[in-house]
């Protein structure tokens, strides 16, 4: 249902605002939201957590703990790290972790669709 939220000639709501919203799943204390999807997307893309942790303005101390926080609590690795040397060190996903950040992926993208589903029918 179409409403007209305009009085006296003035601009409609959905010119006014955009809609936003926060998503995250929780589990064992510990919350996986934005900060964790990107940061287990930028190991991902860079093979490194030192690497995802500065480009998050992070340090790699907190990149660290939040991935082993997570793992404690969830009860499985969501990374596996090589240490350096030679060949230099690096990191990638665990099978549980890119699934996780698959499927968390999916799940943002449809609750945006719908969200902005959403505000176009409430507020045209």
């Amino acid at each position: 249902m179409k409403r007209d939220h305009t009085e006296n000639g003035s601009r409609p709501l959905a010119e006014l605002f955009q809609p936003g919203c926060k998503v995250w799943l929780e589990s064992g204390g510990t919350n996986f939201g934005d900060g964790l999807y990107y940061l287990l997307l930028n190991v991902k893309e860079y093979g490194s957590i030192s690497q995802a942790a500065r480009i998050m303005g992070m340090s790699y101390r907190a990149a660290w703990g939040k991935i082993k926080s997570a793992e404690k609590n969830w009860g499985f690795k969501l990374v596996e790290t090589q240490v350096g040397g030679d060949a230099g060190g690096g990191a990638i996903l665990t099978r549980e972790g890119s699934r996780l950040l698959e499927c968390f992926g999916v799940f943002r993208s449809r609750l945006e669709k719908a969200m902005v589903e959403i505000f176009k029918e409430s507020f045209e």
